[in-house]
């Protein structure tokens, strides 16, 4: 792995950008690559730095959804997430680098079936719209990644794994989820590959957040995703999406499988 990592920088040491450089990636965080809002961008400052890289891997956005519909954030959860790809793609293609996008797999319909990467895209909320908007951004010689509903086999607010234990009642309708791990490792296989444009990025299988809290031994009480919606005021959308297009180059794990590899590595770290 850290050879595929050479001349390749991460943008974003969050809980993704902490799995690239795991797997031995060169990555930076705030310390050395500051955007908040767009008064802080510096293309001397900044893109100066990225020239000896051959690959940006972009890992930066805002993905707390209950933050991004606050109206005081938004400027900021459009920049981060919607204005900043556009950047770093036009940056790329002048200066024949290659570049990947992290997007999200939040973009499609809630539909009865898996949804492939052409499927019918909806902006259900104000995060939905700013990642809708980066990956318009973006360029088709762009490599474009759709994850759903992070977890993996690190202690991190971010964590599903971690979050789970903190629930009252837990969501009955089915989804996709993807492991960091799994994330790189797809990165590696696509970039591999030379390919370009979206690719959905899950492990295999499906299931119900109410089915991975009994996976790990929790007591669950279900509820309807639009028990929840109108609960919480927000458009948390349910989906599962295929994987057959990312797996003609990367086989991802079967979702029980990965969740209990996570969650027993977790515990041997004392989680």
């Amino acid at each position: 792995m850290v050879e595929a990592a050479h001349k390749t920088l991460v943008l974003g040491r969050g809980f993704l950008g902490k799995a690239f450089e795991q797997a031995g990636f060169e990555v930076w965080g705030k310390e050395n690559f500051q955007l908040l809002r767009p008064e802080t961008w510096s293309t001397q400052m900044y893109m100066g730095k990225m020239g000896e890289y051959d690959t940006i891997i972009n890992c930066i956005g805002k993905s707390n959804t209950r933050w991004c519909e606050k109206r005081e954030n938004f400027q900021e959860a459009m920049f981060s997430n919607g204005v900043l790809p556009g950047i770093l793609s036009d940056w790329c293609a002048e200066n024949g680098k290659r570049f990947v996008h992290v997007s999200t797999g939040c973009l499609y319909d809630e539909e009865g079936w898996a949804q492939g990467e052409d499927e019918f895209l909806a902006a259900h909320c104000q995060y939905t719209l700013t990642k809708w908007v980066g990956e318009v951004g973006c360029r088709d010689v762009d490599l474009i990644l759709r994850p759903r509903l992070y977890f993996g086999d690190t202690e991190d607010r971010n964590n599903l794994l971690c979050k789970l234990p903190g629930f009252t009642q837990f969501v009955d309708e089915y989804n996709s989820y993807t492991s960091v791990n799994v994330i790189v490792e797809a990165t590696v296989a696509l970039l591999t590959a030379k390919q370009t444009g979206v690719f959905n990025v899950a492990c295999q299988g499906a299931a119900t957040v109410r089915k991975m809290a009994q996976w790990i031994g929790l007591k669950s009480d279900g509820i309807s995703g639009k028990r929840l919606r109108d609960r919480e005021g927000l458009y948390l959308v349910n989906n599962v999406m295929n994987v057959s297009k990312l797996m003609e180059f990367y086989t991802p794990p079967w979702l029980l499988d990965e969740v209990m590899r996570c969650w027993e590595a977790m515990k041997q770290k004392g989680y």
